[in-house]
């Protein structure tokens, strides 16, 4: 199987993921964007749900959507979408979120051992290319949590 294809196939199990059977991601609206060579970018629209009592969404969110699209990163690097678990992630807020606007994470893995996985990325407001937020932290690989890849494809 190609590394093109194989690729392909994460990001379409990604979407499934995070999309239909995870209710938060569902109910926040996260959708994938791109995943390739050890990076990711995904998307969530506004939503007044959870937005604060100035119109611009919570940061909550914004932290939620930056350690998905870490762990959508390390699967690209890997080639494999195996446990993975957040062992430490530091978001450094440069500005507050604007009113009314949904977010973008765009993150890379820019490292690995056989055990723990680096990462380092920001958070945007849609349609803006000054960062809101940055993101750095590491990830345990293999951990015994559930495997995002029901068809064994991924196991290592």
């Amino acid at each position: 199987m190609s590394d093109l294809k194989l690729e392909l196939d994460h990001a379409a199990m990604a979407r499934a993921f995070f999309g239909s059977q995870h209710p938060l991601f569902s109910a926040f609206g996260i959708d994938v964007v791109a995943v390739a060579d050890a990076r990711a970018e995904m998307t969530m629209p506004f939503s007044e749900t959870l937005a604060d009592g100035c119109g611009a969404l919570h940061r909550g969110p914004l932290v939620t959507l930056l350690d998905t699209t870490c762990g959508l990163a390390i699967f690209s690097a890997l080639r494999s979408l195996r446990p993975i678990a957040t062992i430490d992630l530091r978001v450094d807020y440069l500005r507050p979120i604007p009113a009314g606007s949904g977010l973008r994470a765009v993150v890379e893995c820019i490292g690995w051992t056989d055990s723990v996985a680096f990462i380092a990325g920001r958070g945007y407001a849609q349609g803006d290319e000054m960062p809101l937020a940055t993101v750095a932290g590491s990830f345990a690989i293999n951990t015994l949590g559930p495997a995002f890849d029901s068809t064994g494809r991924g196991a290592a």
